[in-house]
This record gives structure tokens, C-alpha cells and sequence, in this order.
């Protein structure tokens, strides 16, 4: 990483064309090698561009040498990030106090960068992480500027995207990062979470054998760092990845070595997310009582817990389930319940997906369509594409039955379509 791209960068960034710094110590075209990497600044080159760009000489003079001590910051940084993201504040904080003083050494304020923006996007500040990614890590990291870059940066780099493309969905992408980051040298609990993060991934993608395989190994890590939960989280996992097989029974029995697991741990958050797996399981096996057994007691912990953001999509199973058993008037005061908890749009629209049904059972077929299209609307505007194969099967369902051939012929031509994109 040179030091021309950084005064192109923050000369961009100040709104300032190379006239405006180019005087007597530096010409424009002297100013516009050294920032393509042709020529190196003097003292004197560094001094003016320094005044003119407003910021501490050091930050300009230091650009060549890495701190030892500032490194060990960063790489303290990272690991907090990756593996107990509650720890990683303190440490942004002081190097924003000192940001032109530390982050002299280019290499270490791209890593640096890398890491801010992988911290706001797994801290879900995502106004935060697009805006330090568009103004200063992508015209850092584009071209081929990170192929000459330390191996630390490219990793960082790769934990960043990794982080980047799953929060916006992009699996495919995730992974092939994740899988780029080098794990040798890395500490016992960095490559327990990266194996961990590439398993969820896999299995996401429907990779269930490479899934399987990456959670055997974040087991092995996480027991030699006798982290109990963590192992416990892994076997949640498995469980999640045999249920999207329909493998129910193997899936049960990872969930029941969670569940025991976490019971002597007697850590209640994530034993929540095991019921909810469970019933999830049990709904998909036919066997719906159990179902509702499961779900309603991971709805019962989420309160005593206090988790009330992860109470909506225990709302939306539980709510099919009640209607699958005909157990209308408990779905329907489920569902006002749900929905005076509602704080996000998206949830709202899936609380109502899982409502419909009651609809049709109640035969206010009116209000069924309606609020089929509504949701196919939604979910459409917002590229969110796992509830639409089955909105469009139950409008074209619906619009056949009420005799209305043409939209629902339609319908199906959608559905097929949605199904065959999937």
C-alpha cells in the first residue's frame, strides 16, 4: 500500500483537485505521479501536501514504517471482532482519538479501515459500514492494490467482504471469502468461529456435506478451548443442517445434545433457539402437537429472557401451527399478540404470510387475496425470495378455484419460475 493513494483519497475527500495543493514545493503533475505510484514524496513534497490537506505532518512523514505496538492493537482488534465482538469498542475508540499519530503507516490504517467496517457490519450498523466502505476501503482495495498488500490486510479484507455479502444475502460470496482467509498463525479461536462462520455458510448454500465436515472441526476446536456453549451452538447447527435434509431424526438427536448440553450449562439464550429448532422439526415431520410443545416453551424462554427481538419468528411458526391444527382462535390471538410487538417492517410481512391461512379457513376470502398480494409485493420489492414460490401457489390456488383461469394460469407460470430460480 503506497502513500499516493492516500493523499489521492483524502484529497478526493476534501473536495480539493490536485491545483489546489500543487504550489511551490509540488507541481500538479509532480502530485498526480506520486499519486499513481510513480514517484516518491520528498519532506518537503509531504510538508505541503500535509498544510494543504489539513492534517498532522506525522500522519504523512510515517507512511513507510509499521508500528510494533500499534500492530499488536490491530491484530487485538481483530480478534476481538471475530470472536467476542463486546470487546472490539474500547479498542476503535482509542484509535479514532489517535488516528493520524497511530495509523501513520498506510498498510496499518487500511487494516485498520477493514476492520471498522467488518466491525460496523456485524454490529449492525450498516448506514456506518457502507459509508467507511464507499469513501475509504474501496478506493484503498480496488485495482490491484491488494495484491501487494501485507497478508494481515488481506485477510482483513476477506473477513470484511465475508461480513459485507451476508448481511446482504449473497451466500456464494460470504463463503469464497471466509475460505480466503488464512487461518495459519491465527489463535485457536479464530479458526474455531471462521469454521464455524463457513459451516453456517455451506450449509446455507446447500453444501450440507462441506457443512457437516466444518462443524465437526469448529467442535474439535471449540472443546480444546473448553468452550461449552460454543460447542453447544455447533450441535444446534448440525441439527439445522439434518433438518434441511428432512434427515429428522439425526436432526433431533443433534438438537437433544444441544438441548442437554445447554441445560447443565444452564444457558438459557441459545437453548431458545434449540426448542424453536425443534419444533421446526417437528412441524416439517407431521407431527404438529409436538410442534406446538416446542415452540410455545422457546416463546416462554425468549420472554423470561427478555429476547423479544428473536420472539417474531418463533410468532410466525407457532401461528402456522395453531392453523394446521385448526386451532383458530388460538392463531388469531397469537397473532395480535405478535403483531403489537411488530418493530420492523419485514417482520410484520411475515408474521401476516404466516396468518394467512386463518383466512381462508374463516372463509373471508377477500381479505385471503389481498393479503396475498400484499406480501408478494413485499417480498418482491424487497428481493426476498423464500416466501414467494408458496405466496404465488396460494393466489394461483385460490384465483382457480374462484374461477378466475387466466391470473391463475399466470400465478402458476410465477411459481414454476420462482421455484426453478431457487
Amino acid at each position: 500500500m503506497d502513500i499516493g493513494r492516500r493523499i489521492n483519497i483524502y484529497r478526493k475527500k476534501n473536495n480539493l483537485r490536485l491545483n489546489d495543493i500543487a504550489g511551490a514545493a509540488v507541481s500538479a503533475a509532480h502530485l498526480s505521479k506520486i499519486e499513481n505510484g510513480y514517484r516518491k514524496p520528498g519532506a518537503a513534497t509531504l510538508s505541503a501536501i500535509s498544510a494543504a490537506l489539513q492534517l498532522p505532518l506525522p500522519f504523512f512523514k510515517g507512511f513507510e514504517k509499521e508500528d510494533i505496538e500499534v500492530q499488536h492493537v490491530l491484530t487485538q482488534l481483530e480478534q476481538f471482532i471475530i470472536t467476542d465482538i463486546s470487546k472490539a469498542a474500547p479498542l476503535i475508540e482509542t484509535l479514532e482519538e489517535n488516528y493520524y499519530y497511530y495509523l501513520s503507516n498506510v498498510s496499518q490504517e487500511v487494516y485498520y479501515l477493514l476492520l471498522k467496517c467488518a466491525y460496523y457490519c456485524k454490529s449492525k450498523q450498516y448506514p456506518e459500514a457502507l459509508r467507511t466502505y464507499e469513501t475509504l476501503v474501496q478506493p484503498f482495495v480496488e485495482g490491484k492494490h491488494l495484491e501487494k498488500a501485507p497478508a494481515y490486510v488481506q485477510n482483513a479484507y476477506h473477513y470484511c467482504q465475508g461480513m459485507r455479502h451476508y448481511q446482504s444475502s449473497d451466500f456464494t460470496t460470504s463463503l469464497r471469502h471466509y475460505k480466503q482467509f488464512r487461518l495459519d498463525g491465527q489463535p485457536l479461536s479464530v479458526k474455531a468461529a471462521i469454521t464455524y462462520n463457513i459451516a453456517v455458510l455451506s450449509s446455507a448454500i446447500k453444501d450440507y456435506q462441506q457443512a457437516e465436515e466444518f462443524s465437526q472441526l469448529a467442535i474439535k476446536y471449540y472443546e480444546s478451548l473448553s468452550q461449552r456453549d460454543e460447542v453447544s451452538m455447533v450441535y444446534n447447527l448440525i441439527g439445522v443442517i439434518y433438518l434441511n435434509q428432512e434427515k429428522f431424526d439425526q436432526a433431533m438427536e443433534a438438537l437433544s445434545e444441544a438441548e442437554a448440553r445447554l441445560i447443565e450449562l444452564n444457558s438459557q439464550g441459545l437453548l431458545t433457539q434449540v426448542f424453536h429448532n425443534k419444533g421446526i422439526v417437528m412441524r416439517k415431520a407431521g407431527k404438529q402437537e409436538a410442534a406446538c410443545d416446542y415452540l410455545e416453551k422457546s416463546l416462554e424462554l425468549k420472554e423470561q429472557e427478555g429476547l423479544v427481538a428473536q420472539k417474531q419468528i418463533t410468532y410466525h411458526s407457532l401461528c402456522k401451527t395453531y392453523l394446521t391444527l385448526d386451532r383458530l382462535e388460538d392463531a388469531k390471538q397469537l397473532f395480535h399478540q405478535a403483531k403489537d410487538e411488530v418493530t420492523q417492517t419485514l417482520d410484520h410481512y411475515y408474521l401476516l404470510e404466516a396468518f394467512l391461512d386463518y383466512y381462508e379457513k374463516t372463509n373471508d376470502l377477500d381479505t385471503y387475496q389481498k393479503s396475498i398480494e400484499k406480501c408478494i409485493h413485499f417480498f418482491k420489492q424487497n428481493h426476498d425470495q423464500e416466501p414467494l414460490d408458496t405466496l404465488y401457489l396460494k393466489l394461483a390456488d385460490h384465483l382457480y378455484k374462484t374461477g378466475r383461469y387466466k391470473r391463475a394460469a399466470d400465478c402458476y407460470l410465477a411459481h414454476i419460475k420462482q421455484m426453478e430460480s431457487q
